[in-house]
Parts: structure tokens; sequence; C-alpha cells
């Protein structure tokens, strides 16, 4: 024997593949490795008769197929263990008998039990519902596509049913949601349990269960939709009663499940429509009832968002001035009161256009208002993006600088008063040819009135207008003490 053929024989005896050499004529085993007499307990016989009597044919069929074909065939089927469950084994056959070494067709056997049943567990899990352990959507679908595949074309025969619970945001709004979850199991068991395995439950989202009767009528069909869940669970001491609107729709040939669903879903919202409990059967003038409710439900967002705008309008008109596009003076005290009662230090600068009554005089009111915009713009870039700006009235604005000390808000105020001069706005009237801004800044203590501080910020703007306009001053606004 060459070391060839002794290499090729040890790997076989002593490995794990279970390989057979089968007669092409009678289809019987002529030889068998270690391994295969290991998987199939015997290397004697015709070889479909040692699988399951129920994939005899099958095999002898696969077998026969092989013989003269250059490439490999492949096949499954179960081989029976005495005292244990049958083994699941995929086939792949080959015809060597042209070959005279082989002469017969070589049979690999590959045992994929574990690999089967673990793909079969992955599968129920995929197609479990993870808090009821009734069917998911993904478990429902391929049920319901064979019950629409094998449904007659008339009579008794599947039913679907889409129920709703009602009311049920109400138990998780009150009670929270481990007490919504609590009634979900319960209503799943209980549908579970009712069904009595006369077909599929299955969760398909939030509070929503489907039912798929394998054999039912119209007339039993809404009978059942209607007793289905009435239920009573005791939360939190009290009793909570959990009642479902029902749709219900006859399986048919021609219908893909997702339309099956789709009708079913119609036919609940319309039960839902007529108060709870209810149960109604699809039928195709539902169509009609859901485009009217859709145009209805258009009209009244229509609605909706024009009233929404029409609220706007007015919230702006209320609260922004049309000049400059900012907040206006009403804003500024809303906003005050806000920050006041946070009860944190915060600080404002008021900001004030030098000689602007003399702009005016010069270059007319429609250019005034142009530049009170031109100054609004310019202190908004000039301050944090935690700041808000106001136009608190006339040639004065505002600036709300929540959780900042005296002496940021003053370095935030030198920033505003160059910025306006930086701009380049054009004034004859005032020293160095282009509009400035003095600036008074407070600091403001918790407690301190809207009033308390613009009179302290009104002080340090006076102040810095006496020392020549285009300066920043800054001060404390102290809350003044209740009388003893």
């Amino acid at each position: 024997m060459s070391e060839e053929i002794q290499f090729h024989q040890a790997v076989m005896e002593r490995g794990d593949a279970a390989v057979l050499v089968v007669d092409a004529d009678e289809l019987a085993v002529r030889w068998a490795s270690p391994a295969a007499l290991r998987l199939f307990g015997t290397a004697s016989g015709v070889f479909p008769d040692l699988v399951d009597p129920a994939d005899a044919a099958a095999v002898a069929s696969f077998l026969q197929a092989a013989i003269g074909r250059d490439s490999a065939s492949r096949g499954t089927c179960a081989v029976p263990v005495e005292g244990s469950t049958a083994r699941r084994v995929d086939l792949v056959a080959r015809d060597l008998s042209a070959d005279p070494a082989v002469g017969g067709l070589v049979v690999v056997a590959l045992d994929v039990t574990g690999w089967a049943e673990r793909s079969e567990e992955l599968g129920r899990r995929l197609g479990t519902d993870g808090l009821t352990g009734v069917a998911n959507r993904a478990g429902l679908l391929p049920r319901l596509e064979q019950a629409a595949r094998g449904a007659p074309d008339s009579g008794p025969g599947p039913v679907l049913m889409f129920l709703d619970l009602d009311g049920f945001k109400t138990v998780n709004d009150r009670y929270g949601h481990a007490a919504g979850d609590l009634v979900l199991r319960g209503v799943a068991a209980h549908l579970d349990a009712v069904m009595a395995g006369r077909g599929t439950v299955a969760r398909v989202g939030g509070d929503e269960f489907v039912v798929l009767l394998d054999r039912s009528d119209e007339q039993e069909a809404v009978a059942f939709a209607q007793e289905a869940v009435n239920l009573e669970f005791t939360v939190a001491g009290d009793v909570v009663r959990v009642t479902a609107s029902a749709g219900i729709m006859v399986v048919r040939r021609g219908y893909r499940a997702e339309s099956l669903l789709h009708r079913a879903d119609l036919a609940m919202y319309r039960a839902k429509a007529t108060g709870r409990a209810h149960a109604v059967v699809y039928r195709d003038d539902l169509q009609d009832w859901v485009l009217a409710r859709k145009l209805e439900v258009d009209q009244l967002a229509e609605r909706l968002e024009h009233m929404r705008l029409e609220k706007q309008a007015l919230v702006e008109a209320a609260t922004i001035d049309q000049r400059t596009g900012l907040p206006n003076p009403a804003a500024f005290d809303a906003d005050h009161d806000l920050q006041n009662r946070r009860g944190r230090p915060y600080s404002l600068l008021l900001v004030d256009i030098d000689h602007f009554h003399d702009y005016n005089t010069l270059y007319r009111y429609l250019a005034g208002h142009e530049a009170l915009r031109k100054v609004g713009q310019a202190i908004r870039r000039a301050v944090r993006t935690t700041d808000r700006t106001y136009r608190y009235g006339g040639e004065e604005f505002t600036v709300l600088l929540p959780d900042a000390r005296l002496h940021e808000a003053t370095a935030v105020g030198e920033r505003v008063r160059l910025a306006v001069e930086q701009s380049g706005i054009e004034h004859r009237g005032n020293p160095g040819g282009v509009l400035t801004v003095s600036v008074g800044v407070v600091e403001a203590e918790p407690g301190a009135t809207v009033t308390d501080v613009i009179e302290e910020a009104n002080i340090a703007l006076l102040e810095a207008k006496d020392t020549g306009r285009n300066q920043v001053t800054g001060r404390t606004a102290h809350t003044p003490r209740p009388p003893a």
C-alpha cells in the first residue's frame, strides 16, 4: 500500500467526517468511514433505509438525481437515534462511479443538529415579543401569509382581529409603565389561554394585539372579539377594567399579510370611533370613511396651523419692536422678572445713542429708523450668546446679562461701544463724525425690581454722558431694605 493511500485511510479512520460509498445501481452502502458508522449506527444495507422513514423516498430521489452529474448534489434528511430525537443531517453526493478506485456515489453526511437547533431558537426569539411572550409582528407575518395561501374563497376560514386596548394610556400615566407592562402581560396571557391552540396571538406594538383564528366566520369572530378582552386588574390597590376595540378582517386568498393587517387596522379605528369595546368587520366602504376622516383631520390641521400663525403674529406684535426686530420693553419686563426670580446675580446694560435728536434733524426720521436698526444689530453682534438685547424705547437699548458680575458686564459694554463706533454710521452732529453710544452698566442683586435696576442704570448712563459721551460707566444696584 502506498504512503498516499495509507495517509488517506488514516484520515478517514480517525477523522470526524461521515463518508459513505453507495452503489449507483442498488443504492446499497459499499463502504463507510468510522464517523459514518457512529452517525448511522450501521454500514450495511440500502442507504435510504438508514435515514428516517419519512425522508427515505426523498433521499432515494436525491441519490438517483446525483448519478451522472459532474457537480455535487446537496440534500437533507433526519437520521433516527434510538432513545433520543432524530439527528438533522446535510448530505453532499458526487458520482465517482467512473473512478475505478471508488466505483460509486460518494456521500458526505454532516450532522447539523446543533446548528439547526440554535437557528430555530434564534428564530423563535426573533419572532417573540420580549415583554409578553406571545408572537411579535415578525413572528405573525409568516403565519398570516400561510393562512392567506390556504384560505377558502368563501365560507368559514382564517379570521384576523386587530385589537387596541381602550384607555391604556391612562393606566401608564396614572400608575406608571411598570403597571402598564403588568396589564399587557395579563392581556397576552388571557388571549393565549382563550385561543387554546385555535390560532395565533401576537403583540404588534404598544397596546395593540392581533389574533389570527385558524377557522371562524364573521358572526363568531365578532362575538369572540367583543368578549376577548374584558378584564379587571388590581393596580396599586385600585381595580382597573381593561377592554379593547377590534377590527375584523376575513382572510381570503390573494391578499398579502400587510394588506390584511392594514384592513383590520382600519376596521379597528372605525370601532374606536364608535366607542369602547366595539368590534367592526372590514368592508370596502370603510375606505370612503377613512378618506372622509383624513379630509376632516387635514382641514383641522390647516385651521390649527392658521391659528398658530395668528397667535405667533400677535405675540410678535406684543413683544417685538417693528423698527429693529428686537424684543420690546414688554418682553424686557417679562424676561427681567424671570431672571430676578432665579435668585442669581445678573447685570444690565442701558445703551443710549449720543445726540440722536440732532441725527434725526440732520438726516430725517427714515434715516433715523435705519440707524436704530443698525445700532441694534451692532449691539447683538458684540454681546455674548447668552445675553439678550432689547429696544427699550426712543434711542435706548437694554441688554440682560445672566450670571454676569460688574467687571464682566463692563467689558461687554465696552465691546458694544466700540462695535457701534466702528460701524461707521455717519453723524455730522457728533464729535468724530460717526454715530456713538454711551453705556450705563449695573450689576443687580437678586430681589431688585426692574424699576430699581433701570434707575441705577440711568444714573450710570448719565455719569457716562457727563464725562463726554461715548463712554461706559458701571455701578451696583442694591436691593432696598424694607422699612424698620
